[in-house]
C-alpha cells in the first residue's frame, strides 16, 4: 500500500513540475541593452532570474538553458525578486545572430501588393527570404523612430519563430522540434527604401533602428500548442488595419524553418518573422504611412500584445527644445518641405527672413501702380482677437480659431463656384508653392495680369484643410483693406527674395456663414486681380 501511494504521490509532483514548467514565458526588463531576464508564472506573478546566471542568447538556448532555468525555478521561485511594475520590457531575447523575415505568406497580402489589380495573384512559388539587421530589435513598447529622411514607414504584424538549437538542412518532419518557442513581432517597413530605391533587395527598407520590436514573451510550443490557429491583429490610432489567423499562411511555420535551414545555418535564439498579412499602409488607396505620434497597437493570442508611440529619429540630431520646436512643426501638416532634419533646418533658416504680417506698409509702395486693382471697399470690421500664426515660414498656419467642418464644406464649396464659373476660366492644381496643397489657378497664364502672374505663376490661393485659413495673393490696395479690416496679413516671406509674391496672404480662417461671406468676397477680388489686364 505504501508503495502505491508513493507512486502516486511521485506522479503528482512530476506532473505539477510539468505544469509549471510548462506554463512559464520568457521576458527581459530593464534599460536598453541593459535588459535581466525574468519569467512570468501562470498565475501571471513576474520574477526576475537574474540569479539563474543566464541571458537569453545563443549560449542559453544551445545549452538545454529552458529545461535548465524550469529546473532551476522549481526549487528557487521563492528566492526570485518580482519585476517592477512598469518596468520598461526589452526583446525577449537577447539580440541573436541573425533575424530572418518571410515576404508574400499571406495570400491577401499579396492581393494589395505585386497582385494589386490582377485576376491571379502571384504566389511565390518558393518562400521569400530577407533579413533585417538585428540592430533593428527593440522592446514592445518601445518608441518606434521615423528613420531620418523617411516619407513611407509603414507597419507589419508577425508570427515570431525563436530557433532553439543549431539547425542546417532540417527535414520539413522534423523542423517543430527545432522551436524553442514563438513570439510576436512588428515588421516595420520603409516601403520607398525597400521597393524603390536601386539594387533591388529589401534590407534596406527593414533594417533600420527599432523597425524590430519583439515580444512581449517567448511563449514555449508546448503553451501556445498549434501555431497555425493563432488570431492576429494590428490598429493604428485605434482603427483596427490587419486582422488574421496564422492558418492563413501561404508556407507554414515546420515548411519554414526547414526552407531556410537549407540555405543558412540557424543558430539558437535567431528570429524567423513569418510574413505579415494584409492591411498594410502601403495597400491603402492612396497609400497610408506613419507619422510622428500615432500610436501602433498589434498582437497574438495566447502571446500579448505591443503598443508603440511613433517618433523621429530627427531627436537624435536636435537638442530637447529644438525636438519640442519641431514637432510643433511637424503637428502642422505638410508645406513645401519634407519633416526631416534638412527640412526643418531649412525652415529655421528661412524663418529669420520673416517680416511682419501686419504691417502693410510692405506693399504701400505697389498701391497705384499699373496692375493694381481695388477689388475691395469697406469691408467689415472682423471681431474678436487676431488668431495665433504658427512662428514657421513653411507651412504657414493659423493655431487657433479654426472653423468647424460644416462651415469648411461650405468653404470649399465657396472655391468650387469660382472654378465651376465657365466666365473666370480658372482650374484645380497642386499649389506653386505647397505642393500638398490644390490650388486655384488661371487656366491660361499668358491672359492674366502682367505684373504678378510670372511670381504668382498663375496661381490664385487654396485652403489648409487642417485650419481653414487660406493663402490668397491680392492686389495691393486690396491687400491694405484686409490687413486694416482684421481679415488677414501678409506671409512672412512675401516679397523681395522670396519666390512668394509681394502681397502672398494668409486669410483667416471664416467661423461661421457670415465670415464665409467675406472670405467669398476676398477670394472674388483675388480672381479679379488674377485675371485683370490693363489697358494699352
Amino acid at each position: 500500500m505504501k508503495r502505491i501511494f508513493k507512486t502516486i504521490l511521485c506522479f503528482f509532483i512530476l506532473n505539477t513540475v510539468n505544469a509549471q514548467e510548462q506554463a512559464i514565458k520568457l521576458f527581459r526588463f530593464g534599460s536598453f541593452e541593459q535588459e535581466k531576464p525574468a519569467v512570468e508564472l501562470a498565475d501571471g506573478t513576474r520574477l526576475g532570474v537574474s540569479a539563474f546566471g543566464e541571458d537569453y542568447n545563443e549560449n542559453f538556448f544551445a545549452t538545454d538553458g529552458l529545461k535548465r532555468l524550469q529546473t532551476w525555478l522549481t526549487s528557487n521561485t521563492d528566492k526570485c525578486p518580482r519585476v517592477p511594475d512598469g518596468a520598461r520590457l526589452g526583446s525577449c531575447v537577447a539580440r541573436p545572430s541573425k533575424i530572418i523575415a518571410i515576404g508574400l505568406n499571406y495570400l491577401e497580402h499579396i492581393k494589395e501588393g505585386p497582385g494589386k489589380g490582377t485576376n491571379t495573384p502571384p504566389i511565390p512559388r518558393e518562400p521569400v527570404i530577407f533579413l533585417k539587421s538585428t540592430t533593428s530589435l527593440s522592446g514592445p513598447n518601445d518608441e518606434v523612430l521615423i528613420p531620418k529622411n523617411s516619407q513611407k514607414t509603414d507597419w507589419e504584424v508577425e508570427l515570431a519563430i525563436i530557433i532553439g538549437k543549431k539547425a542546417a538542412y532540417v527535414s520539413e518532419a522534423d523542423a517543430l522540434n527545432y522551436v524553442a518557442g514563438y513570439s510576436l513581432i512588428n515588421d516595420y517597413s520603409e516601403r520607398e527604401w525597400q521597393l524603390q530605391k536601386d539594387g533591388g533587395q529589401w534590407d534596406k527598407g527593414k533594417s533600420s533602428d527599432t523597425f524590430a520590436p519583439l515580444g512581449p514573451y517567448l511563449v514555449l510550443p508546448e503553451t501556445l500548442e498549434n501555431p497555425q490557429d493563432l488570431n492576429l491583429w494590428l490598429k493604428v490610432n485605434g482603427e483596427m488595419m490587419q486582422k488574421a489567423n496564422t492558418k492563413d499562411m501561404i508556407y507554414k511555420v515546420a515548411t519554414l524553418i526547414s526552407y531556410a535551414s537549407q540555405h543558412m545555418t540557424l543558430l539558437p535564439g535567431d528570429i524567423i518573422a513569418t510574413g505579415t498579412p494584409s492591411g498594410v499602409g502601403l495597400g491603402h488607396n492612396p497609400p497610408q504611412y506613419l507619422k510622428v505620434g500615432d500610436v501602433v497597437e498589434l498582437g497574438i493570442d495566447k502571446i500579448g500584445t505591443q503598443k508603440q508611440v511613433i517618433g523621429s529619429y530627427v531627436k537624435n540630431y536636435l537638442t530637447p527644445d529644438e525636438y519640442k520646436d519641431y514637432q510643433a512643426w511637424v503637428a502642422l501638416g505638410l508645406g513645401g518641405l519634407p519633416h526631416t532634419v534638412e527640412g526643418y533646418q531649412t525652415v529655421k533658416t528661412i524663418g529669420m527672413m520673416m517680416k511682419s504680417g501686419t504691417d502693410w506698409n510692405r506693399v504701400a509702395s505697389y498701391i497705384g501702380e499699373v496692375g493694381d486693382v481695388s477689388g475691395l471697399k469697406n469691408l467689415p470690421k472682423r471681431q474678436g482677437n487676431k488668431p495665433v500664426i504658427a512662428p514657421f515660414a513653411v507651412p504657414h498656419r493659423q493655431v487657433d480659431q479654426h472653423n468647424t467642418f460644416a462651415v469648411r464644406v461650405l468653404q470649399t464649396k465657396v472655391f468650387d463656384d469660382q472654378v465651376a464659373n465657365s466666365n473666370n476660366h480658372l482650374i484645380y492644381k497642386n499649389s506653386y508653392l505647397e505642393i500638398h496643397n490644390p490650388s486655384i489657378f488661371l487656366k491660361d497664364s499668358a491672359s492674366g495680369n502682367p505684373s504678378i502672374v510670372s511670381v504668382s505663376h498663375a496661381e490664385i490661393g487654396h485652403i489648409h484643410k487642417i485650419d481653414g485659413s487660406m493663402h490668397l495673393i491680392l492686389s495691393p490696395s486690396d491687400t491694405k483693406e484686409v490687413i486694416e479690416k482684421g481679415w488677414g496679413e501678409l506671409h512672412g516671406l512675401a516679397g523681395a527674395n522670396s519666390k512668394a509674391a509681394k502681397t502672398y496672404m494668409m486669410i483667416y480662417s471664416p467661423r461661421d456663414e457670415n465670415e464665409l461671406a467675406v472670405t467669398r468676397q476676398i477670394l472674388e477680388a483675388a480672381v479679379k486681380y488674377a485675371s485683370y489686364v490693363p489697358k494699352k
